[in-house]
């Protein structure tokens, strides 16, 4: 009975650590300018946030993240990976973004475009 626990308490802790390490910065303007929002989790409704068809660059710096046009992760939706997405607009995202979720690191998606290849801004502000 005691394995059994600490395996399912391991398994717990395993699942919370990989949540917990996933984020993703959402900037207003291109080039990682304007005004800024990082999350750790799921924001089916950017309405609350004020960033309802506002953003226009993200960087993810930990996990794999669906952004989805409208709320509740309906309508169109992209996967992005870790890196720096300096505009959106290439993707056709820009201005749009309405909800997003964190996904699984091991699956495959058709909608994953390829990180710009572009300056990393570790200097950039973050609220």
């Amino acid at each position: 009975m005691k394995t059994t626990l600490k395996t399912v308490m391991a398994a717990c802790a395993l699942v919370m650590g990989s949540h917990a390490m996933a984020q993703i910065t959402f900037y207003e303007g291109e080039g990682f300018r304007g005004r800024a929002m990082t999350t750790d989790r799921a924001i089916e409704n950017f309405d609350r946030t004020r960033f309802n068809d506002r953003t226009s660059s993200v960087v993810v710096d930990r996990g794999r993240w669906e952004v989805c046009e409208d709320s509740r992760f309906r309508g169109r939706c992209v996967v992005l990976r870790r890196g720096n997405y300096d505009s959106l607009r290439s993707l056709g995202m820009e201005n749009r973004i309405s909800s997003v979720r964190r996904i699984q690191n091991n699956r495959r998606y058709d909608n994953e475009p390829e990180p710009v290849a572009g300056p990393v801004y570790e200097y950039r502000q973050r609220p």
